[in-house]
């Protein structure tokens, strides 16, 4: 079966809308069943570049509606709501409290943007009765993804700081 991407669901069908964003993967035993169950299933990392296109616009859109209330988040707050979304995906709780001030509350509100995106990226499987049906995103994809992210974050900070030293 061909692959496609990751989407945010629709009530169209994924080959009615422009670009047809699910993946198609069958499950192939009633072991791999119960993995993908229990949030245990392998990341398909063929699919992080579509997954992260989509987190960039999320982010992108949240961070940019900071600017109307002055507040532009450094990089090191930025990897630090994907860290937190990243030991989230791991099964721990968010590290920050609730709203300590209007920037902390705001890089919790990042940090709460990303983590809810699982829950609107599906993967079409086919299962072992030949059923087709959405799930979301496997949870090691949604880590690997994450991570993918931090490095991509580091890398043009790195990247930026090169210009800058070069600029001098």
């Amino acid at each position: 079966m061909p692959r496609k991407s990751f989407s945010k669901a629709s009530s169209l069908p994924a080959t009615s809308r422009a670009r047809p964003e699910v993946s198609h993967a069958a499950i192939v035993s009633e072991g791999e069943l119960r993995k993908l169950i229990a949030g245990k299933g392998k990341a398909d990392t063929s699919q992080l570049t579509a997954v992260l296109e989509k987190l960039g616009v999320v982010m992108a859109d949240y961070l940019e509606s900071g600017r109307t209330i002055d507040i532009v988040l450094t990089p090191l707050e930025i990897i630090s709501a994907v860290e937190a979304a990243i030991r989230e995906a791991e099964g721990q709780p968010s590290p920050w409290p609730d709203g300590a001030d209007a920037r902390t509350f705001f890089v919790h509100g990042l940090y709460d943007e990303i983590i809810q995106q699982p829950s609107n990226i599906f993967e079409t499987k086919v299962f072992p009765d030949g059923s087709e049906r959405y799930i979301p995103i496997a949870r090691g994809t949604w880590k690997a993804c994450l991570e993918r992210l931090r490095q991509q974050i580091v890398e043009s900070g790195v990247k930026l700081v090169m210009r800058k030293k070069r600029g001098r």
